[in-house]
């Protein structure tokens, strides 16, 4: 869960000056609304230190088994390639409640510090996370690719019982790496 929260976060588009997000859910029923959203540094250095905070509305109680998570991760090169999902990281497809559920790995210590849930089932109220620093791990391997880049994300939870969109985020962010510094660099830059 902290690693997709982490990965959600670093990865989420072109030349934006500043985090950009958009609710795509007009539905009177959604289970979600974030009314601020703030990222710095920004483009998100990779790895390093990235601060946020977060004020998100939950008219509904959310519990049970029955909202379903999509997310679509693009990264632009050419053109806009959609990120795989490998290892359940990427353009994924979750049970929300699985994911966020009380069987799941340890809070993030930003989010248990601040009182704030992050399991199921979620009351419903106002969730402020105040500014909290998160560590954006180096991305190795299959990842390294992910590490710079300009990026957009669509998440969109289903109420599979209904069939419903119960919320929905559009989110564009870029990433960057540490300038690069020392000998090597001022031969290779």
């Amino acid at each position: 869960m902290i690693s997709l929260v982490v990965l959600l976060v670093a990865v989420f588009s072109v030349e934006a000056k500043h985090l950009v997000y958009r609710d795509c859910n007009s539905s009177p029923n959604k289970i979600a609304h974030v009314t601020s959203a703030h990222l710095n540094p920004f483009p998100v250095v990779v790895p390093g230190d990235l601060t946020g905070d977060i004020v998100v509305q939950a008219p509904r109680l959310v519990e049970g088994n029955h909202y379903k998570l999509d997310v679509h991760i693009q990264k632009h090169a050419l053109f806009w390639i959609t990120v795989p999902c490998i290892s359940n990281v990427g353009s994924c497809s979750y049970n929300l409640c699985d994911l966020l559920g009380p069987n799941t790995t340890e809070c993030a210590p930003q989010l248990k510090s601040q009182n704030l849930p992050c399991h199921c089932p979620f009351q419903p109220g106002t969730y402020t996370l105040q500014p909290a620093t998160f560590k954006v791990p180096e991305m190795s391997g299959i990842w390294s690719w992910l590490a710079s880049g300009d990026y957009r994300v669509d998440a969109k939870i289903t109420d599979t019982n209904t069939g419903e969109e119960v919320a929905c985020y559009h989110v564009e962010v870029s990433a960057t790496q540490p300038p690069c510094s020392g000998f090597l660099c001022n031969i290779f830059g």
